[in-house]
């Protein structure tokens, strides 16, 4: 990765690609939810399957990038500056879904729960987890390749696509 002449990505470019991506897919969520509202499990996980879905066909398509991405001229590669197959893609956006996916389970179970003393235990897991998430993302505070951890976890960077 040294040798390779890229720009890697600034973390306000990567989120404001994420921004635009967001309102991209609000539309399509808002469907889901008039669809969807009286059943919040079934919501919940057709709107991490359309994110999911929807990061994984733009990062593995020929642009490496989202409609957000490729707005603010960033896309995403493997280490060696290499287009990631679909497989991988999926993997890392499955793996951005996972953690808000543990929260919102947590939070349908503590709805159910009568006892105290799970509810503060579930509470408690709840705050670590969401601890958890925020931390995912900063690490590209601290990382000379402003990589997140699933950049980390499966060796992309999200870099600045130079003009031909």
């Amino acid at each position: 990765m040294n040798n390779l002449n890229v720009e890697i990505a600034t973390i306000p470019r990567r989120f404001a690609a994420y921004l635009i991506d967001i309102a991209i897919l609000l539309f399509p969520s808002c469907i889901l939810f008039i669809v969807f509202e009286k059943f919040p499990v079934i919501l919940n996980v057709m709107h991490m399957s359309l994110n999911c879905l929807y990061y994984t066909y733009f990062i593995s398509s020929a642009s490496q990038a989202t409609i957000g991405q490729q707005i603010m001229n960033i896309y995403v590669a493997s280490l060696d500056n290499t287009k990631i197959k679909v497989e991988l893609a999926l993997d890392r956006s499955l793996s951005q879904c996972f953690l808000p996916l543990i929260v919102m389970m947590l939070y349908k179970l503590s709805e159910i729960v009568e006892n105290h003393t799970i509810l503060h235990f579930l509470s408690i897991l709840e705050v670590m987890i969401l601890m958890l998430s925020t931390a995912w993302y900063l690490t590209a505070v601290f990382f000379s390749k402003k990589q997140t951890m699933h950049d980390i976890l499966f060796k992309t960077i999200v870099v600045v696509r130079t003009r031909i």
